[in-house]
C-alpha cells in the first residue's frame, strides 16, 4: 500500500521519459543559443579559458547557505597558493549594506586589516546578468532564488555596489570582479567542459564554441569576441518535465511560483519540504516534520536515534528523536524515493547537455560542487546510473576539484589586474 502511495504522489521518472526530457533539455539550449523562446535563459558570459595572472587578492564565495573569504596568491609560475579562509553564513533575509558588511568583516580578518588596493572576485550564487566594464566582469543581479533574499540588491550591479560602498564605508578602492559561482566552477575546472552545482540549489555551465550562438544573442556580449563563450544555464528553471502533486504544494508555498521548477525537485532547498508535503499520507503526522535536507539524508543513514543516546545525528536536529518501526521504515523509502527522483532531473540536464556537445560516448570529466551531489548517500552513483540509463555509451568521470570553484574566482579577480 505505501509504495503504491508513494507512486501516485512521488513517481519516478520512466525510462523513456528520461531519454524524452534530456532531448528536450538539449532542446531548449539550442533554442535558448538561437535567441528562441527557452525555459533555460542560456546566460553568455564574458569569460573565456584564462591562466593564473600572478599577484595577491581575496576570493569571496557567496552561496546559497553559506560563504567564505579567502586570501590568495599567485607567483610568477601561474602557481595559486590560498593563504587562510574565513567562513560566514548567509542569513535568508539580509540587506545589501549588511551582507557587504559580513563580507568585508571577513576580508579584513583574511589580509590582517590590509586596506591597500588588491583585486576582489566575488562568485554569486545568484542568477546574474554579465555586465564587461573596463575589462572586468561584473553582473547584475536578476532577482533572488533558494528562499533567499538580498533587500536593495536586484536589479544592480553587485560590483560596482560593493565598490562604491567600500569606498564610502572602508576607504578601499580596489577592483571587484563578480560572476556566478558556476562560471567561477568552470573557470577553475582545469579545462574540463562541463561545471555542475547540486547543493541548496541546481545549475550548471559549460563552454560554448562562439559560432554556435545565434548573432543576435551574442549581442549579449558586447565589446567580447574571444571563439569561447561561457554559458550559465540556470538550469532550474527547465521546466518540461511533468509535475509532482508534491511539487505542485511545495510551489505554491514558494517565493517564485510558477518559477525554477526543476530546482524544486532537485535541490536541497526544497528536498526536505517534498517530504514535508506527504509526509502526512506517506509516513504519518505523528512522524517529526523537517527542518533541512541534511535530516532527509539521516533518515537514510542511520538506523534509529534516541534522545540522549551518543550519534552523530544531533539532538537538536531530532528533539524527540526519530519514530522506529513501521514509521521510519516508510519515511526512509520516501526520502529515498526522493533523492532517486533528484539524481533523474540531474542526469536529464547533464546528458542534455553532452547531447550539445556531441559528447555522447566514451570518458567525460564533469566538475560538481554542492551537498546534496557529494554528501546525500549515494547520489553521485544514482545520477551516474540514470545518465547510463538516457546514454548508455557514456563514462561521466566526476570529479570533485579541490578549491575548484575558489581557483576560478582568483583568476577571475586577477583577470582584471
Amino acid at each position: 500500500m505505501m509504495t503504491v502511495t508513494v507512486d501516485e504522489l512521488y513517481p519516478l521518472i520512466s525510462s523513456h521519459d528520461l531519454v524524452k526530457y534530456a532531448k528536450l533539455f538539449h532542446k531548449d539550449i539550442v533554442m535558448a543559443l538561437s535567441n528562441q523562446p527557452s525555459s533555460l535563459p542560456c546566460i553568455l558570459n564574458p569569460i573565456h579559458k584564462l591562466s593564473p595572472h600572478p599577484g595577491f587578492g581575496v576570493a569571496v564565495s557567496v552561496g546559497g547557505t553559506n560563504g567564505y573569504v579567502s586570501a590568495f596568491r599567485i607567483n610568477g609560475n601561474g602557481i595559486l597558493k590560498f593563504l587562510n579562509r574565513q567562513l560566514f553564513s548567509l542569513p535568508e533575509q539580509t540587506s545589501k549594506d549588511d551582507l557587504f558588511h559580513l563580507i568585508t568583516e571577513n576580508i579584513l580578518k583574511v589580509t590582517n586589516g590590509r586596506k591597500k588596493g588588491f583585486p576582489i572576485g566575488i562568485g554569486f550564487a545568484y542568477p546574474l546578468k554579465p555586465v564587461l566594464t573596463h575589462h572586468f566582469v561584473d553582473g547584475e543581479l536578476l532577482y533572488m532564488s533558494k528562499g533567499r533574499n538580498i533587500a536593495g540588491l536586484v536589479g544592480k550591479r553587485v560590483g560596482q555596489e560593493y565598490h562604491k560602498f567600500l569606498i564610502k564605508e572602508y576607504g578601499i578602492d580596489t577592483i571587484v570582479s563578480v560572476a556566478n559561482d558556476a562560471i567561477c566552477l568552470l573557470l577553475g575546472g582545469d579545462g574540463v567542459d562541463i561545471a555542475g552545482v547540486v547543493g541548496t540549489g541546481l545549475n550548471f555551465a559549460y563552454w560554448e564554441k562562439r559560432s554556435a550562438v545565434a548573432p543576435l544573442k551574442l549581442g549579449e556580449l558586447n565589446r567580447f569576441s574571444q571563439g569561447e563563450v561561457a554559458v550559465n544555464l540556470e538550469a532550474k528553471n527547465f521546466d518540461k518535465i511533468v509535475g509532482t502533486k508534491l511539487r505542485e504544494i511545495v510551489d505554491r508555498k514558494s517565493d517564485d511560483r510558477g518559477y525554477s521548477l526543476a530546482e524544486k525537485e532537485a535541490a536541497g532547498a526544497y528536498l526536505y519540504q517534498i517530504f514535508n508535503a506527504g509526509r502526512d499520507k506517506i509516513v504519518g503526522k505523528n512522524f517529526p516534520e523537517l527542518s533541512s535536507s541534511d535530516q532527509l539524508n539521516e533518515i537514510i543513514t542511520i538506523s534509529q536515534y534516541s534522545p540522549g543516546r551518543s550519534n552523530f545525528v544531533t539532538p537538536s536536529r531530532w528533539p524527540n528523536g526519530l519514530l522506529e518501526g513501521e514509521s521510519l521504515k516508510s519515511a526512509r523509502l520516501f526520502a529515498e524515493r526522493i533523492f532517486h527522483r533528484s539524481a533523474q532531473i540531474v542526469a536529464i540536464e547533464i546528458c542534455g547537455i553532452l547531447m550539445k556537445l556531441k559528447k555522447t560516448k566514451g570518458i567525460v570529466p564533469i566538475v560538481m560542487e554542492g551537498g546534496i551531489f557529494w554528501k546525500a548517500k549515494n547520489y553521485h552513483a544514482l545520477v551516474n546510473m540514470y545518465i547510463n540509463t538516457i546514454l548508455p555509451e557514456v563514462i561521466p568521470s566526476f570529479a570533485r576539484l579541490f578549491g575548484s570553484s575558489r581557483r576560478g574566482i582568483a583568476i577571475l579577480a586577477r583577470s582584471s589586474d
